[in-house]
């Protein structure tokens, strides 16, 4: 994933647009040297601003990493959504292996986005009402569809939270894996979502009926 951070013009008075800038540009420092190389003085010099100018956005370095983990769960969100779409899946089953190719697809494109949002090393204690919403949404398109699944019979009668659990630990853990190279990353996007089905259909065999 490359990632292009938009510097002020010389001869501009202000940024065009500095809150998305300062977002890019936190993301290529995570990517180039993890959480410990971020800051807003690194994310400013990289968008070609004053060392003060993040602060009319983030007050610090936590609301800077929280505008990026709001970021990458719409981006998910919006991954799983289109891969659902494309598959045309009308059965419950197939509906959650789309949601989990997308998944794991988003994970191979954007990894330092997933890693990001499921990292946990965020300080602060009180999670953004934005960030919360946006992570809430991304777990509603998965839940929505088990959910609907059992109400329709296509799913074994279960708890909708432990079944999406399920399905969610499977195509995590397989997007980790691969990320950090300890399983073989498929030569193509068409074996990677057959990994991905093969390991979903597993599951399946116990809530399918």
């Amino acid at each position: 994933m490359k990632i292009r951070v938009t510097k002020k013009a010389p001869d501009a008075y202000q940024h065009g647009d500095l809150r998305e800038a300062l977002i890019d540009a936190g993301v290529k420092l995570l990517m180039e040297g993890g959480v410990d190389t971020l800051s807003l003085r690194a994310a400013a010099q990289l968008a070609g601003v004053s060392h003060a100018a993040p602060y009319r956005h983030y007050r610090d370095k936590d609301a800077l990493i929280s505008a990026i983990a709001e970021r990458g769960f719409r981006m998910l969100t919006a991954r799983m959504r289109a891969q659902l779409e494309a598959s045309g899946a009308r059965k419950a089953g197939r509906k959650l292996v789309a949601l989990g190719v997308g998944y794991v697809m988003f994970g191979m494109e954007h990894p330092a986005y997933l890693q990001l949002i499921f990292g946990g090393f965020r300080s602060r204690t009180e999670i953004p009402l934005e960030l919360a919403l946006a992570g809430e949404e991304a777990y509603r398109v998965l839940r929505d569809t088990v959910e609907a699944g059992v109400a329709s019979g296509e799913l074994n009668k279960a708890d909708v939270d432990d079944v999406a659990l399920a399905c969610w630990s499977i195509v995590h853990g397989l997007s980790m894996l691969l990320i950090h190279g300890a399983v073989p990353k498929p030569d193509t996007p068409q074996l990677e979502a057959a990994l991905v089905e093969r390991l979903l259909g597993l599951l399946s065999h116990g809530i399918e009926r």
